[in-house]
């Protein structure tokens, strides 16, 4: 029965999609719902889901149980909707810094520090910077990660312990030279 929906629907049966949306728009929406917190986004997003199942319809898998296709599909729209967000919180920030200016030679030095952490995140094994920025830059906590990665949550927290020491070690001569200026001054 699921093959032949999945055919249906790769067809474009509007029948499908619509029994289909009727089954799963529940477990979607809740599981939206318990990552955004918020009823509109969890509405939003699910809508987007069904329209990405709609749109890309022809790429869907006969081998692979439709719920786990669709809540795969849940499960990006979710992270895209993250990252969304963190550019929204960094462009307000930034909004914010602009109105108290620093000094131009503490400007350089953080502009400097930043540019350091980025090259240094940049630095970490794929899947450690995939782990690090999950959890500190979008916000994850470790059974999230884990169940999105397929790992254990004990690897999420060695991944993490090491991405951390990695990090400090990179950035422990920047930091001095950062800290020496001020000091200088």
């Amino acid at each position: 029965m699921e093959v032949s929906n999945i055919k249906s629907l790769q067809n474009g049966c509007h029948d499908t999609f619509s029994a289909i949306f009727d089954t799963h728009w529940d477990k979607v929406y809740y599981y939206l719902l318990t990552r955004t917190k918020d009823i509109d986004h969890a509405i939003e997003l699910t809508q987007q889901v069904f329209i990405k199942l709609w749109r890309y319809k022809d790429s869907l898998s006969e081998d692979i149980p439709l719920d786990k296709q669709l809540f795969r599909k849940s499960r990006q729209i979710y992270i895209d909707w993250l990252r969304q967000e963190a550019r929204k919180r960094e462009y307000l920030i930034g909004i914010d810094e602009t109105y108290d200016v620093p000094h131009p030679s503490d400007a350089e030095s953080i502009y400097s520090l930043k540019y350091d952490l980025e090259k240094a995140i940049e630095s970490l094994p794929k899947k450690r910077k995939q782990i690090f920025e999950l959890k500190h830059i979008y916000g994850y906590s470790y059974k999230e990660i884990a169940e999105y990665l397929g790992i254990s949550v004990k690897t999420v927290d060695n991944q993490l312990l090491k991405a951390n020491i990695q990090l400090r070690k990179i950035l422990s001569a920047s930091i001095c030279i950062v800290l020496g200026e001020h000091l200088i001054k």
